[in-house]
């Protein structure tokens, strides 16, 4: 099967928005747009990048997140539209973001405006995301798992936490992947390993997360947050983060990841490409990176 990897579009735009009706975060949030990110991310690359996502023909678009810059209803409204666009909710998994949840009122616009694209059974009925996270999603011989780690956070704050319940759930399916000999992707939006982003925008549990997902066997783990492309091998663990998916920025232009994956009887083949934007201005995208592997799987 073919995962594309996509991530922290911040596509949607604050013309027209006084910061006058704003609180306290989201007026630090609209001056950072104002200042900085409108000139960063820009729709035009955004578009770019999702017509050559089109022409990659997956089986699966993983979107971890940041659709939006301060989680404004109107502005998560705009970005059902795009997400349309990116594909049907049959061959896309939304995992939101901390922009996507700025704000203790984000939660009911995302649920009315991106539930089909969340996939979880309670999104209608749940006040917080965390009791119906994760989702699962299965393929012949691939589990691929969709993490929150968003949450409202105090001002100049980016944390994000999972939680024990949570956490719990996920050992849970992990273990019942590994039953089946599934290949198991994860998706989150922060970083899933300590050390990978300074403490303001760190995962504040990271480290009981990497823990679980050694234990569970966790094959690869893919997240964004950081607009960088990166990434780390832990105990057999592959993590992957990608630039934002709208950036003009260099070094980190636009990217998107391309994972192939075939599992077989002596193990599942992998192979990984990361497209980037040629330029910031125009042109398509071209392979920067690439990787081979195989993983084995086994029973719990």
């Amino acid at each position: 099967m073919r995962i594309v990897h996509l991530t922290d579009p911040h596509l949607s735009t604050l013309a027209g928005i006084s910061w006058r009706e704003l609180g306290a975060k989201r007026w630090s949030g609209y001056l950072s747009w104002r200042k900085r990110r409108r000139h960063l991310h820009r729709p035009e690359m955004l578009e770019r990048l999702v017509t050559a996502i089109h022409a990659e023909r997956a089986d699966l678009i993983a979107l971890t997140g940041d659709l939006v810059h301060i989680g404004l209803a109107q502005e998560i409204a705009q970005a059902a539209g795009w997400l349309a666009r990116l594909g049907p909710p049959e061959r896309v998994l939304l995992v939101p973001g901390n922009h996507d949840l700025y704000a203790h009122d984000s939660w009911s616009a995302v649920q009315a405006h991106w539930g089909d694209y969340l996939h979880l059974d309670g999104v209608a009925r749940t006040a917080t995301p965390f009791p119906d996270y994760p989702v699962c999603w299965r393929f012949p011989g691939v589990s691929v798992i969709g993490l929150c780690s968003s949450l409202p956070t105090p001002l100049f704050m980016a944390t994000g936490q999972l939680g024990a319940a949570q956490g719990e759930r996920l050992s849970a399916q992990l273990a019942a992947a590994r039953s089946r000999q599934d290949y198991r992707v994860v998706l989150i939006h922060h970083p899933p390993l300590p050390g990978l982003t300074n403490w303001r925008k760190a995962l504040t549990d990271a480290g009981p997360l990497a823990a679980r997902l050694r234990a569970g066997g966790a094959d690869l783990a893919l997240h964004g947050h950081l607009h960088r492309n990166g990434e780390r091998i832990s105990s057999g663990l592959r993590v992957y983060g990608s630039a934002s998916a709208s950036s003009v920025e260099a070094p980190d232009l636009a990217s998107y990841r391309v994972f192939d994956i075939n599992p077989g009887a002596a193990g599942c083949a992998v192979a990984m490409r990361l497209m980037q934007a040629e330029s910031a201005t125009d042109g398509g995208f071209r392979q920067s990176a690439g990787q081979r592997w195989i993983s084995a799987t086994a029973p719990g």
